[in-house]
């Protein structure tokens, strides 16, 4: 029952007034309404409960709040309210209309994604968001299915529940949500609480869930459950985790007459994503947190992936393989692949919107991972409509020509596809092949 109507009023601790417009929804954690703060509609979370310390929590909050948000993805606490029979809130951004919980997607599927590029999108977005959070020296410590808002026809990703978002290493009393632990915290191993090595783990779920449409711990020895009961829980997610496609021991590999789509989806991805979830799920990552994938890797992959899906001319959208000619599931045709770019770890399929990003030159920092360098667009070229690299930096790009001459080319100026011609960026060599 909320504890708030239409038209009361809140102060907060910076004096100014909260005033009730609805209520919204309640959660694990307490009620969420719609308020005016500031003159501008904003979201309130109420608490009825706050973990193990109140008042460490509310510290906690006060904290990030004058820190900041780390980046535009995160619908960051905003402002506190006083303390009101012994309890409190704090105002954070609306959720727009248009974006959709995560679990609409994946778990009762009444919302798509447009393609499946749509999804890598996603969720480059979210492992860039930990990125950046990480790097600030947060953890995120609850991170689950219930943590994003997603607008399906753009990608874009709000993140929310960011109240037990704290110093790494430093815990609020939350430990996270049941499917989505780290083992090393679902068994209680060496009382380790959340951090940012349980954080990556989480991360690797969601990644897995949204390409792969299954948990990537829910395979023969899941399916034989009788009930799921804590006992079971803490064996299929702690003591005993294992990955499903675990090429070493197949005793929890998928059920295919009962998991199908994980089966279809992991016979499409390519070697590099399935590398990164192996190494992500191995028994030496479970057992050691510091052998789990960081951001930096996975945005090196999932860039790469994104790169590699082109349209066929049936509309089915193809996984490239390896840079190379690669057939057409539905149609049968074999999509040629004219021309690559060589870059320093390997080579990119060029097709009609192939993005080039910093980081898939090698080390960059938080903020640029995703900064992109080189985007294939069409344009006309002497009366006909051709293939061509366009300058996506913002400032000038340095490119050799195949005669060996050097010259700069112009933010947003279009560069022809010829063999040999070579570009320098961030003191990196690409080359089109």
């Amino acid at each position: 029952m909320a504890e708030f109507k239409p038209g009361d009023i809140i102060k907060a601790i910076d004096g100014n007034n909260i005033k009730i417009v609805k209520f919204l929804a309640s959660g694990g954690q307490g009620d969420v309404y719609e308020v005016e703060y500031k003159g501008e509609r904003k979201a309130l979370k109420w608490y009825r409960t706050f973990g193990t310390n109140k008042k460490k929590f509310f510290e906690n909050l006060k904290n990030n709040i004058s820190n900041g948000s780390p980046d535009k993805n995160f619908l960051w606490p905003e402002a506190l309210t006083i303390t009101i029979n012994n309890s409190f809130g704090y105002v954070m951004k609306l959720r727009p209309k248009e974006y959709h919980e995560l679990s609409e997607f994946i778990i009762a599927r009444n919302v798509k994604f447009p393609s499946f590029k749509a999804a890598i999108e996603v969720c480059l977005k979210i492992t860039s968001a930990f990125r950046i959070l990480h790097n600030k020296g947060y953890s995120y410590q609850d991170l689950n299915d219930g943590n994003f808002f997603i607008n399906p026809d753009t990608g874009d990703v709000l993140i929310c529940d960011n109240d037990n978002v704290a110093p790494n290493n430093t815990n609020m009393g939350i430990i996270g949500k049941p499917r989505y632990m780290a083992p090393e915290i679902v068994s209680g191993h060496n009382k380790v609480l959340p951090n940012t090595q349980s954080d990556r783990f989480s991360l690797a779920i969601i990644l897995f869930i949204i390409l792969c449409n299954n948990h990537p711990l829910e395979g023969k020895r899941w399916v034989s459950i009788p009930c799921m009961t804590p006992a079971f829980a803490e064996q299929i997610y702690g003591k005993n985790a294992l990955f499903i496609y675990d090429e070493n021991d197949r005793s929890n590999a998928p059920v295919d007459r009962l998991q199908p789509n994980v089966a279809l989806r992991w016979k499409f991805m390519p070697s590099y994503i399935k590398d990164a979830f192996k190494k992500s799920f191995s028994k030496e990552a479970i057992i050691n947190p510091g052998k789990r994938l960081r951001e930096t890797d996975w945005l090196k992959v999932l860039t790469r992936f994104e790169s590699e899906i082109v349209k066929c001319e049936c509309g089915n959208e193809i996984f490239i393989n390896d840079a190379s000619d690669t057939k057409c599931e539905k149609c049968g045709q074999i999509y040629h692949v004219k021309h690559k770019l060589k870059l320093p770890e390997y080579s990119l399929t060029i097709a009609r919107g192939t993005w080039l990003y910093h980081c898939q030159l090698g080390a960059c920092n938080d903020t640029e991972a995703l900064n992109p360098i080189l985007h294939s667009v069409y344009a006309i070229s002497n009366g006909k409509k051709a293939l061509c690299l366009k300058n996506e930096t913002g400032k000038e790009l340095k490119a050799i020509t195949t005669s060996g001459n050097v010259r700069m080319v112009k933010p947003n100026e279009l560069i022809p596809i010829l063999t040999g011609i070579k570009f320098i960026a961030f003191d990196k060599e690409i080359e089109i092949i």
